[in-house]
């Protein structure tokens, strides 16, 4: 079983330092696949000290800022390129509980019409108990991409996610809108994650750029709704970064 955990860094290096410790200490087995998006705050020297002591570090590093839809895709192209069975999509600025990807996979394993992910929603869903597992159940929107767990059906079915938002967006939503078109559910793990990118470290101009961003997305976003379920638009996306 082929894992790849799949990160995207931009800066906040003791955010991502932090996230890194947990990875290791909550996941086994894994291909850790981090593309930096032009860091400037010695995140790139981190990473490329990190990727020296460890084995299964593989780095994607731009010169600068692509966007995250960009990153992730990168991320995902090399995960197929590493033969991976089961991705996971991880923001560099949460905490996981335990075993956590294996846990997902083993709910996905027995209901795979299921994505599973980690929680950092305040948002408590319905527990409902599915061929001998328990975990909240998303009955719409979609699964934060600060821990998505998916495997190939899935991702066979919706390829990679749009770069239509340029930096920082909506293609999260508009996956999982893809996803559900599918034919794919979503839920949580009853244990839930921490979000360590809130608070202090959420305030001031980068929290400025993401609400400007998502306010300029908004209509865009529920044009693409509206074709995807229409069929104007193909449900699934080809690799591409800006």
């Amino acid at each position: 079983m082929n894992k790849s955990v799949m990160m995207v860094t931009y800066n906040r290096l003791e955010l991502t330092k932090q996230t890194v410790d947990n990875i290791y200490k909550t996941t086994s087995d894994f291909n850790f696949i981090i593309v930096d998006n032009g860091s400037t705050d010695g995140t790139v020297e981190y990473l490329h000290e990190l990727k020296n002591t460890k084995d299964n570090i593989n780095l994607s590093l731009w010169d600068h800022n692509k966007g995250i839809a960009s990153g992730r895709n990168e991320a995902l192209y090399i995960a197929n390129r590493l033969k991976t069975d089961w991705y996971a999509t991880v923001d560099n600025d949460v905490l996981l509980p335990h075993n956590w990807f294996d846990k997902c996979i083993d709910i996905i394993k027995i209901n795979p019409s299921y994505s599973i992910g980690v929680s950092f929603e305040p948002t408590k869903y319905q527990t409902i108990h599915l061929n001998g597992h328990y975990f909240e159940n998303k009955p719409q929107g979609n699964l934060g991409t600060a821990c998505m767990v998916f495997g190939k059906s899935l991702h066979s079915m919706i390829g990679y996610f749009t770069t239509e938002y340029k930096n920082y967006g909506e293609e999260d939503a508009d996956a999982g809108m893809r996803m559900r078109i599918a034919g794919f559910k979503l839920g949580y793990l009853l244990e839930h994650g921490t979000h360590l990118g809130e608070g202090e470290a959420d305030i001031g101009e980068y929290r400025e750029f993401k609400d400007e961003c998502r306010r300029n997305n908004l209509a865009l976003f529920h044009q693409n709704c509206k074709d995807y379920s229409s069929g104007k638009k193909s449900i699934y996306l080809p690799y591409k970064v800006k």
